[in-house]
Order: structure tokens, then C-alpha cells, then sequence
């Protein structure tokens, strides 16, 4: 589903990248861009990458730009609606409507207030130990599966539109105005935690985050990266949390955590 002004960038983070099996995939696709990065700088690194592409050939910044993991469907009109809105001046970004495959229910809003440096500090601390990493991911399982089978995945289980505080990191939209007053798409941490990074940026920028659930996506949650996390991935969150305590709680983040 192509509109004029639509360009996809496929980024490629393998350390070992085959390009020859993706462009001869997109033969057929004259509106979609392949880039390997030849590394893995992570999530937003490879988004940074396929923005400078874009920058590389355009001299303004697009309207809208999506970043979005390779869980992600888009739903038939997707495009087309979002072509057709254009963000107000105070609009830093649009989270979708996302709609998880696995669990049957809407994964946005992400947060509807900010979290707490009680329970970040929480985190930090359970993040020391893999098992109990996942015994908690585990219950967040279950209480959101729990959510889907109440509300079910229809229209009806969703949200009305309206500002929020922290969208779902699987599927972002950015509008120009996020770039435009300083906004970026550099992260203080190699992964994770990109949900708080964004909300306390718009925030800082005099920005809001909108939930449209006209927009809507479906999500193979975790197709790329499994359900548990092991020792490697464990580290990386716990990196996230210490990093968003030092950047964003500095006044109060005080003493060994």
C-alpha cells in the first residue's frame, strides 16, 4: 500500500548481513530501501541509520517517520489514514493501535503516567538476577493474557484517543515537529528502555504523545527474540534502568543501587 510520499527503509543489523537475498526479495518494491549496517548497533541505532539515509536524499524532515520492529503487519489502510492526518504543533508522536497476536489485547498506551524511581530502583535491583528476571516477565505474561481473555481484541477493548504518557516501543511515529525541536533518535543506552527515553524527551520539548487507534497494527510479539531472557539480555536491561535513573532521575538517584 503505497501513497506518494511513502519510502520503507529496511535495516539490516546482522553482523553478518546477506543482501542479496533481501534485495532480490524487494525485486519487485521500488519504494523500499534495503541497508545493512554491517554491525548491530541495536534498535535505534539501526533507526538513526535508515533516518540518515533518508536525510542523505531529502533536505526536509518527512512528516511522519515510523520505526517499528519486524513483528510488525500493518493493517490494511494504515497508510493511507496516516497520510491523510497532519500532527498539530504540539504533537511529538502517535502511538498506534497494537494489537498482540499472543495475548489478544492492545499493547498501547505503554504507560499512561511516568513511572516511579521507587520502582525503577526495583527493577535495578531484580535485573541482578536472570531468574528472577523472568519469574517476573512470566507474570506480566499472565496478567496480560488474563487482560486479552477479559476484554478480547476488538475495537471495543480499545482505549479512546486521546494524550498519553509513554507509547509501545514495537511500532513508534514520529512527527516532524519531534525532530525539528531537538528531538533524536539517539538512545543513552545500547537497548531497551526506549519507552521512557521518548516519553521524557517529548515531554522536555513542550510535547505530547497522542494514542490514534485508528491506526492500527498487528503484533507477533517476540517473534524475533523469544519470550525469556537469558544472561546477555538481562545485562542489557539492567543497563537500561540504571542509565534512564541517571538521566532522568539525577536529583534524586543517590547511594548504590
Amino acid at each position: 500500500e503505497r501513497t506518494p510520499e511513502t519510502l520503507m527503509i529496511l535495516v539490516d543489523n546482522s553482523d553478518r548481513p546477506a543482501p542479496g537475498k533481501f534485495t532480490k526479495a524487494l525485486a519487485g518494491w521500488p519504494f523500499v530501501e534495503y541497508l545493512a549496517t554491517g554491525n548491530n548497533p541495536g534498535y535505534f541505532g539501526g533507526a538513526r541509520a535508515g533516518l540518515s539515509l533518508w536525510h542523505s536524499h531529502h533536505r526536509k524532515q518527512p512528516r511522519w517517520t515510523l520505526v517499528t520492529n519486524v513483528d510488525i503487519i500493518f493493517r490494511t489502510g494504515f497508510f493511507r489514514t496516516l497520510s491523510t492526518m497532519e500532527p498539530g504543533s504540539a504533537t511529538g508522536m502517535v502511538a498506534p493501535s497494537i494489537l498482540s497476536l499472543r495475548w489478544k489485547s492492545d499493547l498501547n498506551p505503554q504507560r499512561m503516567e511516568p513511572y516511579t524511581r521507587k520502582h525503577l530502583v526495583f527493577l535495578s535491583r531484580l535485573y541482578r538476577f536472570p531468574l528472577l528476571h523472568n519469574l517476573y516477565i512470566a507474570a506480566s505474561y499472565l496478567k496480560k493474557l488474563i487482560r486479552g481473555l477479559r476484554s478480547g481484541s476488538g475495537p471495543a477493548a480499545r482505549r479512546e484517543a486521546g494524550v498519553i504518557y509513554a507509547p509501545h516501543g514495537s511500532c513508534l511515529i514520529f512527527s516532524r515537529h519531534f525532530f525539528d525541536r531537538g528531538g533524536s533518535l539517539g538512545l543513552p543506552q545500547f537497548l531497551f528502555g526506549e519507552e521512557i527515553v521518548l516519553a521524557e524527551t517529548a515531554r522536555r520539548l513542550g510535547l505530547v504523545i497522542e494514542y490514534r487507534p485508528e491506526l492500527a497494527v498487528d503484533d507477533h510479539e517476540h517473534a524475533s527474540t523469544g519470550l525469556f531472557v537469558n544472561r546477555k539480555m538481562n545485562r542489557y536491561y539492567r543497563e537500561s534502568v540504571l542509565s534512564i535513573l541517571r538521566h532522568y532521575y539525577p536529583e534524586q538517584t543517590g547511594g548504590q543501587i
